[in-house]
């Protein structure tokens, strides 16, 4: 019984999880080159208005 349960939540789930694993794996990427372009943004904006602005980095 446990062993139908399962296989039936793989197969409810599994699907789902498939796919949002493979579109995380393609965009981070993505998401890594924006977070670097925003930054670089940020500071050639700070330097030409002669702003400071706060910048919270996670790295």
């Amino acid at each position: 019984m446990e062993f139908d349960r399962l296989l039936s939540a793989a197969a409810d789930y599994g699907f789902p999880m498939l796919v949002s694993s493979y579109f995380l794996v393609r965009m981070e990427g993505r998401i890594e080159k924006l977070s670097t372009n925003i930054d670089t943004l940020t500071r050639v904006l700070q330097e030409r208005l002669g702003c400071n602005f706060h910048m919270h980095s996670s790295k």
